[in-house]
């Protein structure tokens, strides 16, 4: 079985990989990892005690699959997984023909964001067609990259589930604003923007629910001045919140909001397909989700699991009983436990373990 890991990013690690990482710990593996730029702890505060050793890649690029095949002898790895993007040290390893499987885990497909050079796209063919096994976030975004290579069909999806000492319980929720000035409000966390083209230029939804009288929160991921949406009515952009304290302040919130822009978001499988952190962050704290009709991974999940409503169903949420709030809240707390990454990480253990013997078969 499984034992030793060494997860490789040819960057900063990326909050996917500390996730996917203390989950296996807390099975018993050996978590090791190699990556560029800046550690777990210089990015995000925390995570690197979460690793058993800590490697950065050295500056030239010629020295690296010497480094990385002598960690796999020294500390005894079973298993690389390999997390994109950039994709050029992803497809290296899968050619170094190395004693052990690679793992490719695909959660940025740049082929959808933009044109890539002809270098670059062979560095993601290769990834996506010749690793050991490969990760997808979703099976639908894995369907759209099957429209551009042929993939492995030693595959799993696996979404950016939540840790699950994330959840805030009831007793921790802070007081509903809605309580006391029989409004609703609303909140919006992570990226915005404010150019035309973006998909993060959320400004026309929010002019929209501003207007049928919601109350507008937004938790920015960088602290700007955001002068176009301060300027809508009943919106107020407060300073970003370390993540802990954020979950708690967004409880007393009635709804969170998962929205793009709506001319743009349709005509990208990268937004339609994909399953970002925020909505889980919404369940985490015990707050409804409300979502858009073009996001479909995002909808399907909320609508089959009763955890919120679709935003262009107004009738569904304007004027909702107190009761049926209620009941999609308690909902939430009741089920939302499935999708912490400790309660689906045995998914990915067992996929390691048939990739091994996959490998070993040859």
């Amino acid at each position: 079985s499984v034992k030793n890991i060494l997860m490789i990013q040819d960057s900063s690690p990326c909050i996917r990989t500390i996730k996917i990482a203390s989950a296996l710990q807390s099975k018993g593996l050996n978590i090791h990892l190699s990556h560029r730029e800046k550690t777990p702890d210089e990015v995000y505060g925390y995570g690197n005690s979460i690793f058993d050793s800590i490697t950065l890649l050295p500056k030239s690029k010629f020295k690296e699959i010497k480094i990385i095949k002598e960690i796999i002898v020294s500390k005894n790895i079973d298993l690389i997984h390999f997390h994109n993007q950039p994709d050029r040290l992803g497809a290296k390893l899968i050619k170094a023909n190395l004693s052990v499987p690679v793992i490719y885990d695909q959660h940025d497909f740049m082929s959808f964001k933009h044109h890539l050079s002809k270098r670059d796209k062979n560095y993601e063919r290769t990834c996506n067609e010749s690793a050991d096994g490969a990760v997808y976030i979703t099976n639908s975004y894995k369907n759209e990259v099957e429209k551009f290579y042929s993939l492995i069909d030693n595959s799993l999806s696996f979404a950016n589930y939540f840790p699950s000492e994330s959840t805030l319980n009831p007793e921790d929720f802070s007081p509903k604003l809605s309580k006391q000035d029989r409004k609703t409000h609303l909140v919006y966390i992570g990226r915005i923007s404010e150019h035309r083209t973006d998909h993060r230029n959320i400004i026309k939804i929010l002019k929209k629910l501003s207007e049928k009288g919601f109350m507008l929160h937004i938790y920015p991921s960088r602290n700007k001045k955001y002068r176009n949406y301060r300027k809508i009515k009943n919106l107020i952009i407060h300073e970003k919140l370390p993540y802990k304290k954020l979950l708690q302040e967004i409880s007393q919130y009635d709804f969170g909001i998962t929205v793009f822009n709506n001319d743009v978001a349709p005509k990208l499988p990268h937004i339609r397909f994909a399953f970002g952190n925020k909505t889980y962050d919404y369940i985490c704290a015990g707050v409804p989700v409300l979502t858009q009709d073009c996001l479909d991974e995002v909808k399907n999940f909320t609508l089959s699991n009763n955890f919120g409503f679709i935003l262009e169903q107004h009738e569904n949420y304007q004027n909702i009983s107190r009761k049926n709030y209620s009941q999609i809240v308690e909902n939430i707390l009741e089920n939302r436990n499935s999708y912490s990454m400790e309660n689906q990480i045995q998914r990915m253990i067992d996929f390691y373990n048939n990739t091994i013997k996959k490998k070993n078969d040859e």
